[in-house]
C-alpha cells in the first residue's frame, strides 16, 4: 500500500490492523506525537500508546468498533489521553474509518493532540464566569447600595430635625446628649459615604456613571467646599490652607468635581498626622489644575502604582478605616472628564495628588 499522501497530514496516522490490533503503519507526525521511532511504532500494540488505567477500557470499545466499523469524525470531544514513551500524557481527540486492504481489515486512526486548545478553551471559560460573577456581584452592590439609601437618609433627615429642636428648646439640652448628637450625625455621614461609594462604584463597573457638566469656577467651587468642610476636617487637628491663582473656569460635573476634592481632603487628613493641609488651584485657560498636599506618613513606592485600584490600600486597615474605593473614584471621575490624577509621595514626607482638568468638555461630551 502506499501511504506517501499520509505524510503530508498535520495529524498523527496509525493504520491497526483489527484482528492483532498491532500498528501496521505510522506516520512522522506520529514519531513526534508520541516520542517513538517509526519502526518502534511498527507492530506495537495500539493500547501502548494509552495510558495503563485506560487500556482495557480502550480494548473493549476497539472490539466494538471492529464488530460495526464505520467513518468516525473528530471533534466529537475528548476520546482518549495518549501516553508518550517518556511516560508524559496529553489530551488526544481522534477520527476512525475502516480500511480494507490485501485481504485484509484494518482501522486508520487519526489522532490530534488538543492539549493546549484544552488548557486555553478551559481558561476561556473560566474568564467568561469570573466576569459573570463580577456582574453578578456589581448588580448585587448596585441593588444593595440603592435599598441602603433609603433607610439612611430617612436617618439623616432624622438627626437634622433633632438637631432642629435642640436650637429651639428655650434651656437647650444638656451637653452629654449635643455630644451624642453631634458624634451621631458623624457616623450617619459615614454610613451614608460608604452607601454612596459603593453605589458609585457599582455604577462605574456597569458603565452607568453620568456627568451633568456645567460652567463653573474651580476656584470658587474649592473655597465654597473647603469652607463646609472645614470644621470637621479641622477636628482631625489638621489646619486647611487655600491657595487659588485667580479664577479656573471650566465645564465640569459641579458634584462630581467636589466630590473629587472631598476624598482628597478627606485622605489627606486621614494620613496627615493632624499637620497641615494646603489645596492649591490654577489654570492656563487650557487645563485647571488642583493640587492636595499632606504632610504625613506619605505613600511607599511600591504601593503608589495600586493605590488607584478598587478596594486597594496602601496601610493596615486596622490602623486606618474605609474600604479603599476613594482614590478609586476619584480617578474614574477624573478621567470621565477627559482628565488626569498624579502622585508624588515621599514616605515619611507627605504625598501630593495633582489632578488636571480640561477646561472643555471632551469632544463626545461636546456632541451630547
Amino acid at each position: 500500500m502506499d501511504f506517501s499522501l499520509l505524510e503530508l497530514v498535520p495529524d498523527a496516522i496509525l493504520i491497526v490492523e483489527r484482528e492483532t490490533g498491532r500498528i501496521a503503519y505510522a506516520n512522522a507526525v506520529a514519531e513526534g506525537m508520541f516520542g517513538y521511532r517509526r519502526d518502534e511504532l511498527r507492530d506495537l500494540a495500539i493500547e501502548q500508546l494509552l495510558p495503563e488505567r485506560f487500556r482495557e477500557r480502550h480494548q473493549a470499545h476497539r472490539s466494538a468498533y471492529d464488530a460495526a466499523p464505520r467513518a468516525r469524525p473528530m471533534g466529537l470531544g475528548v476520546d482518549l489521553m495518549g501516553r508518550r514513551r517518556d511516560g508524559g500524557e496529553f489530551l488526544a481527540e481522534i477520527s476512525l474509518a475502516p480500511l480494507s486492504a490485501e485481504g485484509k481489515a484494518f482501522t486508520i486512526a487519526a489522532v490530534r493532540d488538543v492539549s493546549e486548545r484544552k488548557r486555553i478553551e478551559r481558561s476561556a471559560m473560566l474568564y467568561r464566569q469570573a466576569r459573570e460573577e463580577l456582574r453578578e456581584r456589581d448588580e448585587f452592590l448596585s441593588v444593595a447600595s440603592h435599598e441602603l439609601r433609603t433607610p439612611v437618609t430617612a436617618l439623616q433627615l432624622q438627626m437634622q430635625m433633632l438637631n432642629r429642636v435642640a436650637e429651639r428648646t428655650a434651656d437647650g439640652l444638656p451637653d452629654v446628649v449635643m455630644h451624642k448628637l453631634a458624634a451621631l450625625e458623624r457616623q450617619t455621614r459615614r454610613v451614608a459615604q460608604l452607601v454612596n461609594e459603593l453605589l458609585d462604584v457599582s455604577r462605574m463597573r456597569l458603565g452607568r456613571l453620568d456627568l451633568r457638566p456645567e460652567s463653573m469656577d474651580l476656584s470658587e467651587l474649592v473655597r465654597e467646599a473647603v469652607g463646609q468642610l472645614r470644621e470637621e476636617l479641622e477636628r482631625t487637628g489638621s489646619r486647611v490652607e487655600v491657595r487659588c491663582g485667580g479664577p479656573a473656569r471650566g465645564t465640569w460635573d459641579r458634584m462630581r468635581i467636589e466630590q473629587v476634592l472631598t476624598n482628597l481632603l478627606v485622605n489627606a487628613v486621614k494620613f496627615g498626622e493632624g499637620k497641615p493641609v494646603e489645596v492649591t488651584v490654577s489654570s492656563d485657560g487650557e487645563t485647571a489644575r488642583l493640587a492636595v498636599a499632606d504632610r504625613g506618613i506619605g505613600i511607599p513606592v511600591e504601593a503608589q502604582a495600586r493605590i488607584f485600584g478598587r478596594f486597594e490600600r496602601a496601610v493596615s486597615p486596622q490602623h486606618f478605616g474605609g474600604l479603599g474605593l476613594g482614590l478609586f473614584i476619584v480617578r474614574q471621575i477624573v478621567e470621565a472628564h477627559g482628565g488626569s490624577i498624579r502622585l508624588e509621595s515621599v514616605p515619611g514626607r507627605g504625598s501630593t495628588f495633582t489632578v488636571e482638568l480640561p477646561c472643555r468638555p471632551p469632544a463626545s461630551e461636546e456632541r451630547t
